[in-house]
């Protein structure tokens, strides 16, 4: 009883002291932003993991307005991820209904560590997306590619966005 007491103990401790250093604030795969909905201000987010170091190294913007269009970015950036962890329910629902108001900016990027987070703080006026990129303390290194899908209304439409991460 006491070697198998000694063997446990120092398991459940490792245990504890792991589980202690998840942040359960941070946005994981598949999260979503429900905010007001639509607007530069409250934008509806969806953070979205999709693989593991396959896309451009830095960030890339695209305006999404028709489904055409969001099938043609899916099949680009999306085809033969072997981490499909929602992103296909994601898109899902957004059909000619939604684009005849509305349109999709999707951030692309890749993280060089699977632990890493991000946090959609402001889109201005100029297109400008402000993403904060939340890195604990220890992370992993294994690499991630996200879709950070960002909802708004056609009236702050533009060509083009520009990403700043913090």
């Amino acid at each position: 009883m006491k070697k198998l007491t000694v063997f446990i103990l120092p398991l459940a401790v490792v245990f504890m002291v792991l589980t202690a250093c998840i942040n359960n604030k941070s946005s994981v795969s598949g999260d979503t932003d429900r905010m007001a909905g639509g607007s530069l201000t409250d934008p509806v987010v969806q953070y979205i993991r999709i693989g593991s170091g396959f896309g451009p190294r830095n960030p890339t913007c695209t305006v999404i307005s028709s489904v055409s269009e969001l099938e043609q970015y899916s099949r680009n950036f999306n085809s033969g991820s072997f981490w499909d962890t929602g992103y296909t329910e994601a898109v899902s629902r957004y059909t000619t209904t939604y684009f005849s108001n509305n349109f999709l900016v999707i951030v692309f990027l890749e993280e060089n560590s699977g632990s890493n987070r991000h946090k959609v703080e402001s889109i201005n006026n100029n297109g400008d997306i402000v993403i904060q990129q939340i890195i604990p303390e220890i992370g992993t290194t294994d690499m991630a590619t996200w879709n950070i899908i960002i909802e708004l209304n056609n009236s702050y439409k533009q060509e083009q966005f520009r990403v700043i991460l913090r």
